[in-house]
């Protein structure tokens, strides 16, 4: 049974937009995201339903991608209806490959950033993905991010589903073949697995909420939270 329902982009800027309104962290880490160059592009989030088999409640999630001018960094923030956020921020290199990034979260009403590169996270990599057990022991050693209760569990497997849905669907709207030719969008696809890792370390870095948040530039970044704010 899937437990990861992709609502689209029809109601996307609307929640985005209403989200930002009621959610301190949102409005603080979009504030960070714009201060290191990069612009939102409401009108291309994508929402999510997760439903939690062990919270057994479900909650919408959206996904807002963040564009730099010369596409070196990107970005996406998300925000749940509970209000509780998460950003990332992805540097590229040559327009197709994630070299590093940053994770973006408020925890006791204050901004914390952590920047890594990309071997750091995929250090054991085989059959071309990184265990869950790796990148639990990888984001444990950066430490926690105490974040508010949580309004359901996401499980790992979730994360992973919903990182490739919203990068592989971004990558196919209009924005990304404007920007990327087909030979570039071929190869940023190979990078779906990197999205899912990124997604799974914000998810095991932060304690206290089931949270996660994954990106791979302005068209392909997804990421998604689930607590409320205290």
């Amino acid at each position: 049974m899937d437990t990861v329902q992709h609502l689209g982009v029809e109601f996307g800027q609307r929640f985005f937009t209403q989200a930002l309104d009621i959610s301190s962290e949102a409005k603080a880490i979009s504030k960070e995201m714009e201060e290191h160059g990069l612009d939102p592009q409401p009108e291309r989030t994508h929402i999510f339903n997760v439903f939690s088999p062990q919270s057994l409640q479900s909650v919408p999630i959206s996904i807002t991608p963040f564009v730099s001018k010369d596409l070196s960094f990107e970005g996406g923030l998300s925000v749940s209806s509970g209000g509780h956020a998460q950003g990332v921020i992805v540097e590229m290199k040559n327009r197709t490959e994630i070299v590093g990034f940053t994770h973006i979260a408020v925890t006791g009403g204050h901004l914390v950033t952590s920047k890594h590169t990309i071997g750091e996270l995929t250090q054991g990599r085989e059959a071309g993905r990184v265990s869950d057990s790796r990148i639990k022991a990888f984001a444990e050693k950066v430490g926690k991010v105490q974040a508010a209760t949580p309004l359901i569990e996401i499980e790992a497997h979730q994360v992973r589903s919903l990182a490739s849905v919203a990068y592989n669907t971004l990558l196919g709207d209009q924005f990304s073949r404007t920007v990327h030719n087909d030979a570039e969008i071929t190869t940023l696809r190979g990078n779906t697995n990197l999205v899912a890792e990124i997604g799974l370390f914000v998810l095991f870095r932060t304690s206290g909420s089931a949270c996660c948040s994954c990106s791979c530039s302005c068209w392909g970044s997804s990421s998604c939270s689930s607590s409320a704010v205290k």
